[in-house]
């Protein structure tokens, strides 16, 4: 394991406590913090922050700086490691070159244990912010952010350690909360709360689910799980307002977010075809809002298949024939010709224009194949521009806003109505 800790300048030097070990029982007597960390953690090394004047000023009634002295203490006991010239400004550049000494210090996959109880300046804020980033991107294992009390020491001059790691866990809620509330992705925050009481890991895995539904392009598991979740989370908050405050607060945004889409049967066609519909669209508008353009146009093209088997009410989970031929209604009605030259004409054709004012039936088709090409804009992204004549980024994204407009319209025209 290897330790980071910051030694600074006093002018009347360190005075002698006695600190209490936080992971035993044991206390060791000493002037220096780094001193009573090698004692009770055992780090093979130890680097040592250390700027120009704490490197080189001699405390007053003392014969050699506090570095020197710290280093002859350790002689023989750790591998102690200075890092010299440390920046004493608060400038930009001066921020950067502390962080980058920092993240030097480190490998791929090591332990770490960090020291601040010494750190000046902004180099506390600086050393948390390290141990986010290192946990990311280097996968160091944090071991423990420690602060020697000096302040809290008791009347028997006996200072506390306290280990601040928990702290840090914040930063993970925040980064995790800031990718749900941009992304909708709640993987991050289910994977926190994995990590908690055992008593949240049924709300952790409906969260997942609901999740990796909307990730994958199952609005039919989303729907269901999503109708989970507020009894999922009725059974865990509790818990979760008291050992994971910072998911508190979330609570109804996540509700709020992903409870739109529930619906407890939707594969029960004949039950709530139209609930279906309106949570498939919410989809759809949810993804556009997100930025995730491919989910959007993928759910959207399907929504009017899915319309029309629920105005000729059979099961839109039928490909063939079923959205077969609702897809061809909306191409026309006809095929192609065969070898023969017979033209195949969909059985739903007639019933398709008596039943549906020509209106309605226009509306369908300009969003399908002809004004707005929805069908062949779905193709064109999931086949990744791999065709002639691909469109470009900024065109799709400006037709699938108006694609999602002219769907809200389809369902106002339509007369939509939530059976649930």
């Amino acid at each position: 394991m290897k330790a980071i800790s910051f030694l600074g300048f006093n002018k009347r030097g360190y005075q002698e406590t006695t600190y209490l070990n936080p992971i035993a029982s044991g206390e060791y007597k000493t002037k220096f913090i780094q001193q009573a960390l090698v004692e009770f953690y055992k780090p093979e090394t130890l680097y040592v922050l250390l700027t120009d004047t704490a490197a080189k000023g001699i405390p007053d009634n003392e014969t050699e700086s506090s570095w020197t002295t710290l280093q002859n203490k350790l002689a023989d006991k750790v591998d102690l490691q200075p890092i010299m010239n440390i920046p004493e400004g608060h400038t930009t550049s001066d921020i950067w070159k502390l962080f980058q000494m920092l993240t030097d210090c480190l490998q791929d996959g090591d332990r770490v244990l960090f020291d601040i109880t010494n750190g000046f300046r902004s180099l506390p804020v600086l050393a948390l912010i390290a141990v986010s980033y290192l946990r990311v991107v280097r996968q160091v294992q944090i071991e423990g952010l420690i602060y020697g009390a000096f302040d809290a020491k008791s009347n028997d001059n006996k200072t506390p350690i306290f280990d601040l790691l928990p702290i840090v866990s914040l930063l993970e809620w925040t980064t995790a909360t800031d990718q749900f509330l941009k992304t909708g992705n709640a993987q991050a925050l289910a994977g926190l709360l994995h990590n908690g009481d055992p008593s949240t890991e049924d709300l952790a895995n409906n969260i997942d689910k609901i999740a990796q539904g909307l990730q994958l392009l199952r609005p039919i598991d989303v729907m269901q799980q999503s109708a989970l979740l507020p009894e999922k989370i009725t059974t865990a908050s509790s818990t979760i307002s008291q050992s994971l405050p910072p998911f508190t607060t979330l609570l109804k945004r996540v509700e709020n977010d992903y409870g739109k889409f529930a619906l407890k049967s939707p594969t029960e066609y004949t039950i709530s075809p139209q609930s279906s519909l309106i949570r498939q669209l919410r989809m759809v508008e949810w993804y556009a809002e997100k930025g995730q353009i491919v989910q959007a146009l993928s759910i959207a093209r399907e929504w009017l298949p899915s319309l029309l088997c629920y105005h000729f009410n059979i099961d839109p989970q039928v490909e063939r024939p079923n959205r077969s031929e609702m897809e061809l209604l909306l191409n026309g009605g006809t095929g192609q010709k065969d070898s023969q030259g017979n033209r195949y004409i969909s059985p739903y054709l007639e019933q398709y224009k008596a039943s549906i004012p020509q209106e309605k039936r226009t509306q369908l088709s300009n969003l399908w194949s002809n004004t707005y090409r929805l069908a062949n804009l779905r193709n064109d992204v999931l086949h990744a521009g791999f065709r002639k004549n691909p469109q470009g980024a900024e065109y799709i994204i400006q037709q699938t806003k108006q694609i999602v407009e002219e769907l809200r319209n389809i369902a106002q025209v339509w007369d939509l109505k939530d059976e649930e």
